[in-house]
């Protein structure tokens, strides 16, 4: 059901093959001839029968003016949706669906028949003969402002349309693992890469570009000279050209607060921000190795080409703690939510 704005929205559109105006509602009550009853069986097949990429409307209680002027006096029946529901259930097939409310707008009632975008096993078309201007097994769709029997070749493009459109379960269950995958995400009892390996796969199954994208990224790991879309992998670090080496062997090691504090005081070493290219199979070993020893840091080495854009290539290397990989591990996982939220 529309909201008044949107009400409002569609009055300020000129008519077409999704939106249409009337003045009055069908006149059921003197249909002796059946002539209502085809007018409404003909507008319900040709609306649904239409290729669209949006719901489209027929607003009871307006009339569209030869110069495009629109009078608007809205309407006093009261017609309840079951009846129109009534009225089509044995004329057509497949039954199609649609919707009938009315809505209040500027002290104004006015008769809205919604039809959404329905995914049937073949065109809507009339199975009596009793109907006037309605052909049984013929198929109707509106061409422009007009509804207008399909040629052949319209039946075919209308066939070939229902059958691209995505089934309603096929939606349902793409929603439904979506929302298993994001509360295992949250839980945070199952490894991120069992969960992103399941989630490459769903990305497979329904063609869904982003999350592939983002799945290859962290199961094979990235370009660490590349940014761009990696921002929730960017993490403060230390560089220096020097290479240090704690004695293993030595009775007192100093934590991780002294060596960062050391390197902080120390003119041979810089803090910068990179993009941390692990894998992830590579950062939950590290995580790892960080819980065995939470006193211990990482060390890449890179060169000044690579890292800083100079000529030549000198040794750096980058010293990481275990707080980079924490941080990295929980972005990767908001990562996986937020891509997932926006399916």
């Amino acid at each position: 059901m529309i909201t008044e704005n949107e009400f409002e929205n569609l009055i300020n559109k000129s008519e077409s093959s999704i939106l249409d105006f009337k003045k009055e509602f069908y006149n059921f009550k003197r249909d002796k001839d059946k002539s209502a009853t085809s007018k409404f069986v003909k507008d319900v097949i040709s609306f649904s029968n239409t290729i669209r990429t949006e719901t489209s409307y027929i607003i009871f209680g307006i009339q569209e003016m030869d110069n495009g002027d629109l009078e608007i006096n809205g309407i006093t029946e009261k017609v309840d949706d079951a009846i129109l529901q009534d009225k089509i259930k044995d004329k057509v097939i497949p039954r199609p669906k649609f919707l009938f409310y009315t809505i209040k707008h500027k002290e104004k009632q006015f008769g809205i028949l919604e039809f959404p975008i329905e995914k049937y096993e073949m065109p809507i078309v009339p199975i009596v003969k009793d109907l006037k201007g309605l052909e049984s097994g013929k198929a109707y769709y509106r061409n422009g402002t007009s509804n207008t029997e399909a040629s052949t070749f319209d039946a075919i493009r209308i066939n070939d349309w229902l059958k691209s459109l995505p089934q309603k379960q096929e939606l349902n269950s793409l929603n439904d693992e979506i929302s298993n995958y994001i509360r295992e995400l949250t839980k945070r009892e199952q490894k991120l890469s069992v969960i992103i390996s399941d989630l490459l796969s769903l990305s497979k199954k329904y063609n869904l570009d982003e999350l592939k994208t983002f799945c290859l990224k962290e199961i094979q790991g990235i370009d660490s000279t590349n940014s761009e879309d990696s921002e929730y992998r960017i993490q403060r670090v230390y560089i220096s050209w020097n290479k240090i080496d704690i004695n293993p062997y030595s009775y007192v090691k100093p934590s991780v607060t002294l060596v960062i504090k050391e390197m902080e005081n120390n003119k041979e070493f810089f803090e910068s921000k990179i993009v941390m290219h692990h894998p992830i199979i590579e950062i939950e070993s590290t995580l790892e190795r960080f819980i065995g020893d939470p006193n211990s840091y990482g060390t890449m080495k890179s060169d000044t080409k690579s890292m800083l854009g100079m000529e030549k290539a000198h040794e750096l290397y980058i010293y990481t703690f275990p707080d980079n990989f924490n941080s990295l591990y929980r972005n990767i996982r908001q990562r996986a939510i937020d891509i997932l939220m926006k399916l």
